[in-house]
């Protein structure tokens, strides 16, 4: 992936350990809400902010990776000039959209719980990896976006996990989060 939006990844491989291992590009930003809190932030720059997290996760799409745990810590943001820039990290949980790439490669187990739960779609959350895909990420960046413009998510973290895994998949699954407005 070469995205302006999405941090670079320089290399990767296996440690002598056995551990997967990704060398990318130093982000030295803040997360997403943090920054625009702390920047104070207008609606419309906030706007302009997360359209460029769109567009790094649609140039992730078309190349063929989701990235499955996009959040604001995930998305990183600093200033140059006097530009916000966004940069997107920690694909470490991503897979290929193509199921035929990830024949035989995939190191997640199925019925595994991968990513944030605030953030997850209720697809992901039923840990069901055939059922996810390209909208997983659009349903987190959903998430996002009702935080970035409400400042609380959608379901408070300590009510979604309060009864445990089978909770939080129903609640995901079943309830109509609160209209923002």
């Amino acid at each position: 992936m070469d995205h302006d939006a999405i941090a670079r990844v320089f290399d990767c491989g296996t440690a002598p350990t056995g551990q997967p291992f990704f060398a990318m590009e130093l982000v030295e930003g803040r997360p997403l809400h943090a920054y625009c809190d702390e920047h104070r932030l207008s609606l419309a720059e906030r706007i302009a902010l997360f359209q460029q997290v769109c567009a790094g996760v649609q140039h992730a799409h078309q190349k063929g990776v989701m990235h499955r745990d996009l959040k604001p810590g995930n998305v990183l943001v600093a200033r140059q000039g006097e530009r916000h820039v966004v940069k997107i990290i920690d694909f470490g949980v991503a897979r290929a959209t193509d199921v035929r790439a990830t024949d035989g490669t995939t190191f997640t187990e199925q019925g595994v719980l991968l990513g944030t739960p605030e953030y997850m779609s209720p697809e992901q959350a039923v840990a069901d990896r055939d059922r996810i895909d390209t909208r997983t990420d659009i349903y987190s960046l959903g998430v996002m976006l009702y935080e970035l413009l409400v400042g609380e998510l959608p379901f408070p973290a300590k009510e979604l996990r309060a009864g445990g895994a089978v909770a939080m998949q129903e609640r995901l699954r079943d309830v109509e989060p609160p209209k923002p407005s």
